[in-house]
């Protein structure tokens, strides 16, 4: 992989309601500057495997039994009560500037497309159309750092409603 086909650093995250089966047309932006630093990570699908001992020889089978979804990581500074009721739920009241949690915790279903920063003129992008997203407030509260929202996104496999089935992610490579 050439130097510049890698992903290192991150421009922005964008995240916001899905689309029929593709990314959501309305996207809140985080830009870099509010993801924490080293915080961001992805990992990819990865097949849960099982192995099975024969009866005749001490040789094994491994068959794949599912998978592990791709999940993509970071954490968020600067969220507003607005961004925070879209990415945990609850309520808003700008008047009091008050966010309160809800009761449980409900499921957050969003598009997320993070783009990195640009090397050798090219920038990765990658794209999460339908995310199980799971936030949560997390962080010291000291004079030397700031309370932050860790997400989770894992990749789910976008359905439209024609039952048109679209990859759960996507990375691609662009000129910056």
């Amino acid at each position: 992989m050439a130097v510049n086909d890698n992903i290192r650093g991150v421009a922005r995250i964008q995240i916001g309601p899905p689309g029929d089966g593709v990314v959501g047309s309305s996207l809140t932006e985080f830009s870099g500057r509010v993801v924490v630093l080293n915080s961001a990570s992805f990992t990819g699908a990865e097949a849960n495997q099982e192995t099975i001992s024969t009866e005749g020889a001490d040789a094994y089978l491994s068959l794949n039994t599912g998978a592990t979804p791709a999940s993509l990581n970071f954490k968020l500074l600067e969220v507003t009560g607005d961004d925070a009721v879209m990415l945990m739920g609850g309520s808003y009241d700008s008047t009091t500037k008050t966010w309160k949690a809800p009761g449980g915790v409900p499921d957050k279903y969003l598009s997320v497309v993070l783009t990195s920063e640009a090397i050798d003129g090219k920038k990765a992008v990658i794209t999460i159309p339908y995310a199980k997203v799971v936030a949560r407030h997390d962080g010291s509260i000291t004079k030397n750092d700031l309370l932050s929202v860790d997400v989770i996104a894992t990749a789910n496999t976008p359905v439209a409603a024609d039952d048109t089935e679209n990859a759960p992610f996507e990375i691609q490579i662009l000129d910056a």
